[in-house]
């Protein structure tokens, strides 16, 4: 479901923002509107000018949307499919993690061959899976230590 939207791009906010542009459009008066939500134009302004602000609340649209005959709809749409977000995160703290164990090594030990170091990576993210949601979407500022 979280990868439905992937690709779809929503339509830009109107300058104006939604409420005000589909209130001019059925030439609804912002009088008119207040009336209809037995409030007062100033009010109706308000919340216009809120909605460009981006400080209306969902229930506010809601109830603005329904008193113009619209349906409301919002949708958070990943940039990307949801299992190469955690995927990219996964190997972020991989890498985190084997540079931070790579840091206490002794400085004469030998370097690791690209194959070996590309298996403690593999070995490194099936841990992180393993562990969870919880370690996965760890702060990043907090210290990543695998056991």
């Amino acid at each position: 479901m979280a990868n439905s939207f992937l690709g779809y791009k929503l339509p830009r906010t109107p300058k104006e923002g939604w409420v005000r542009t589909i209130r001019k459009a059925l030439d609804i008066s912002g009088a008119q509107l207040a009336e209809k939500l037995d409030s007062s134009r100033n009010r109706i302004s308000i919340l216009e000018r809120r909605e460009i602000e981006g400080d209306i609340t969902l229930n506010q649209l809601k109830l603005l949307a329904e008193q113009l005959n619209c349906d409301f709809t919002y949708a958070l749409v990943p940039k990307k499919p949801v299992e190469e977000i955690i995927e990219d995160r996964v190997t972020e703290i991989a890498i985190q993690s084997l540079d931070s164990n790579a840091q206490n090594m002794f400085l004469e030990a030998p370097s690791i061959d690209k194959k070996a170091q590309e298996h403690l990576l593999e070995q490194a993210k099936k841990e992180i899976i393993a562990s969870g949601g919880r370690i996965i979407w760890k702060n990043i500022k907090e210290d990543i230590c695998l056991k």
